[in-house]
């Protein structure tokens, strides 16, 4: 369950306005001012969620994200005010969960934060299952994968999009079909999110087997995970 928050933006105005609308809907809130002290307050108060803004001094956003999830699996949901994709995808690429680009409402954003806290209650399916698929294992009761035998660190996003793609391999899934397994249906996505999953589920599992092709794209529809030898 979610209850304690980081807020780290360098908006006065508009952090006080979350504050008192987040603490009203039951969260404990805890704010920073800038990249620096963000970091310095995850550590002293262990939050359960992250809100980061992308655009701020002493360290941007991306930055602090990126540190963030190399000590931590954090939820991270990204606040930006660019028109410009790239940050938004960046942020994803780096392990941020979800965003939402200002103006936003306060609606929006308690939905998101509870989406989260509904996917990391789900239980781990019965007997903790675990997928295999030649030299890829998903084990979903532990949360690992490990492919030849070395484990790859991946989110919990990348993983459940993983798990969906192995589960119904051999079959193309839609964008839209995939999230829904993936995350439940409950948050608002664009193609373009699906697309940075899957990049960087195939770039980890690179690292480990620079020849790994399992997860196909097929063109115009979506993705599908090889059922066997081509």
């Amino acid at each position: 369950m979610i209850n304690r928050l980081l807020l780290v933006d360098d908006d006065a105005a508009l952090t006080a306005v979350l504050e008192s609308a987040l603490t009203e809907e039951g969260f404990q809130v805890t704010t920073a001012r800038n990249g620096r002290d963000g970091l310095a307050a995850f550590k002293a108060s262990g939050p359960d969620l992250v809100l980061l803004d992308v655009l701020m001094p002493e360290l941007d956003g991306l930055e602090v994200c990126r540190r963030l999830r190399a000590q931590s699996q954090v939820p991270i949901i990204l606040l930006t005010s660019r028109d410009e994709e790239v940050d938004r995808v960046s942020g994803l690429e780096l392990g941020a969960d979800d965003y939402v680009t200002k103006p936003f409402s306060i609606r929006e954003l308690v939905a998101r934060i509870r989406a989260i806290g509904r996917r990391l209650q789900q239980p781990a399916p019965a007997g903790g299952e675990r997928l295999e698929a030649g030299a890829l294992v998903v084990d979903l009761g532990r949360f690992e994968v490990a492919l030849a035998g070395t484990r790859v660190e991946l989110t919990r996003s990348e993983l459940l999009v993983l798990a969906a793609l192995v589960r119904h391999r051999g079959f193309v899934l839609a964008r839209d079909r995939l999230l829904e397994l993936a995350r439940g249906g409950d948050v608002v996505v664009t193609d373009r999110t699906v697309d940075t999953f899957v990049k960087r589920i195939r770039k980890k599992l690179r690292e480990v087997d620079a020849g790994f092709d399992e997860v196909e794209t097929v063109i115009g529809v979506g993705y599908r995970y090889r059922s066997g030898p081509r």
